[in-house]
């Protein structure tokens, strides 16, 4: 908890006692004791909760009637407490508050106020050091009970995670309905080709009396149909499969990680409460864009180097994680878009694989022209691995494919101790727009 110093002293008059004004001995008359009254008057009937005590002893020497009932103690019991007696003094919230008074001769920060019946309210304290009559050392404190606050503050949080988790379930189960629609399509497209293969069997059967050479070409050609079909079922599948591991699996598992935080900590809960829903409205749209084949434009409005950019700053608020990034901008122009896309994901995969197992401190990323290559480098301090027994895992392989796809050179560089280097390098001419 942090005391911050947001207020001045405010000084009130020298004479203040519990409830009776003595008239000292140069008045003369109730006109001149007036100030004096008025004083006594406004800090008795103020709406928030006051106490007055000796700086150099913590004894209470004045409270109005809002702290006896805030407190739940009479006027005269309170009197007899000292003020270290109705704060919690636990954690070293209390200490630090008290030793920034004392320094700035005012502080506010949250404490926790104990009550007469024992129960403790979360307030925010102000308190300001004043010098009273004999020169001695007084301050008054003013409790502001945050409890009511706090519990609207916690039903609104709830209702936005509760509507949050419902939107996610109605959009996973418009992609379940999506996936089982492709299913019955996918299912009746076989039935055609089997229909249409059966159709050509049996027109070739009947027209034995053809030349031998066109009946070998009507096959061939039939048989080279059925596998484009089947080869691009394959690719879109893959495809699918891949978006779903290394994007929505990738942004499902951040908004868990800020909702961990919000619910360990109290620091930053709203932050990371407001991360996670980001997180996840983004997981759902992708998902959406999945079950209608659209393509993702992040990348075409920002471009590669600035997305991968902000996906490292994400990455380094949610993890203990150093990543450094060394990219050259003006390759984003001949870059095709699916190219770009390709090698987000792969950083994403690797960076992942980083987080999950390498133990790193720090990651390099580069990104840049050599001759005629394109070069890209995921670097890690990390506790390495033998290459030639795990190198076989998920997301390697669909690091791999996808670098194929551009003829791209793949080289995994690690050993037990050592971390790991990850280095691509792509034909330019498989990596611009001209040729993909």
């Amino acid at each position: 908890m942090r005391i911050k110093n947001q207020i001045n002293p405010i000084p009130f008059g020298e004479k203040i006692s519990p409830r009776v004004i003595t008239r000292p001995p140069h008045i003369k008359n109730e006109r001149d004791l007036f100030p004096h009254l008025l004083h006594q008057k406004a800090f008795d009937n103020s709406f928030l909760p006051n106490i007055i005590s000796i700086v150099s002893n913590g004894k209470i020497i004045a409270a109005n009637r809002a702290a006896e009932k805030l407190l739940g103690y009479s006027a005269g019991t309170l009197l007899l407490k000292n003020y270290n007696e109705i704060f919690d003094s636990s954690g070293g919230h209390f200490k630090r508050m008290l030793e920034q008074r004392k320094a700035a001769g005012h502080a506010i920060g949250d404490l926790t106020v104990i009550r007469k019946n024992g129960k403790q309210l979360p307030c925010q304290i102000t308190s300001v050091i004043f010098i009273g009559d004999n020169h001695i050392g007084k301050a008054i404190t003013t409790m502001v009970d945050r409890s009511q606050g706090i519990r609207q503050q916690t039903e609104i949080d709830l209702k936005k995670d509760r509507a949050a988790a419902a939107g996610l379930l109605f959009v996973l189960s418009e992609s379940d309905a999506t996936l089982t629609r492709l299913h019955k399509l996918e299912h009746k497209l076989d039935e055609e080709i089997t229909a249409k293969e059966v159709s050509i069997s049996a027109s070739l059967v009947q027209q034995q009396l053809f030349k031998k050479e066109w009946k070998a070409e009507t096959k061939l050609k039939a048989i080279q149909i059925a596998r484009a079909i089947s080869k691009a079922k394959k690719t879109e599948r893959s495809d699918l499969g891949k978006e779903l591991h290394d994007n929505v699996n990738q942004l499902l598992a951040a908004s868990r990680i800020y909702m961990d935080l919000a619910l360990k900590s109290s620091t930053d809960r709203e932050d990371h409460i407001s991360r996670s829903s980001e997180y996840t409205l983004t997981a759902i749209e992708e998902i959406r864009k999945l079950a209608k084949g659209l393509v993702n434009d992040a990348i075409k409005n920002v471009g590669l180097c600035i997305a991968i950019r902000k996906m490292t700053h994400d990455l380094m608020e949610a993890y203990p994680i150093k990543i450094t990034c060394k990219m050259d901008d003006e390759l984003d122009t001949p870059l095709s878009t699916k190219f770009k896309m390709d090698v987000f994901r792969i950083v994403q995969e690797q960076l992942n694989n980083i987080i999950k197992h390498a133990n790193a401190t720090r990651v390099r990323i580069s990104f840049f022209q050599k001759e005629t290559d394109n070069v890209l480098s995921v670097a890690d301090n990390g506790i390495g691995f033998d290459v030639a027994e795990n190198a076989e895992g998920i997301g390697i392989i669909n690091i791999k494919s996808r670098a194929a796809a551009y003829k791209g050179n793949v080289d995994l560089i690690s050993r037990p101790g050592k971390g790991c280097v990850l280095k691509i390098t792509f034909p330019i001419e498989h990596s611009t727009g001209q040729n993909n």
